[in-house]
């Protein structure tokens, strides 16, 4: 009995911390992050022009300079070849600050995470990785 009465008092002085730690945000994200992420959405599920229109306005300009058009049509084919038409299952923040938004990917083909990098200031996008298996060659010497 009183080893069962020591235990339950060490998984609540361990649950409380925890608990404690949990931040919940009311309302979700501010407008402006919002309104960039709902373009995102509706650019990848739209066209490759659609996708390049919306990264002139929601990428930041060194974002939007690192790569070519050629490289975010290659970035958008392989978005909608994995993803399908996407929906936003959930969108998290782990590691403070500074860390990438995880968003989290229901696809009409597969299932994954997107990492989005914020600029705070302005919601714009300064990096854009989705998790992309990489096909592996059959042939097991390549």
């Amino acid at each position: 009995m009183l080893k069962r009465l020591a235990m339950m008092c060490v998984l609540t002085m361990v649950a409380v911390p925890a608990m404690a730690q949990e931040v919940v945000v009311q309302g979700g994200p501010p407008p402006a992050l919002r309104k960039n992420l709902d373009a995102f959405k509706t650019a990848v599920n739209g066209t490759a022009e659609q996708y390049e229109t919306m990264a002139k306005t929601v990428f930041d300009a060194a974002l939007f300079k690192a790569q070519t058009p050629a490289e975010r049509k290659a970035d958008f084919d392989r978005m909608r070849a994995f993803f399908g038409k996407l929906e936003f299952n959930n969108i998290q923040r782990n590691g403070g600050p500074d860390a990438p938004l995880q968003v989290f990917v229901k696809g009409s083909a597969n299932e994954g995470v997107i990492w989005i990098g914020i600029d705070d200031a302005t919601s714009k996008f300064i990096s854009v990785k989705p998790e992309i298996p990489v096909k592996k060659h059959e042939d097991p010497r390549h």
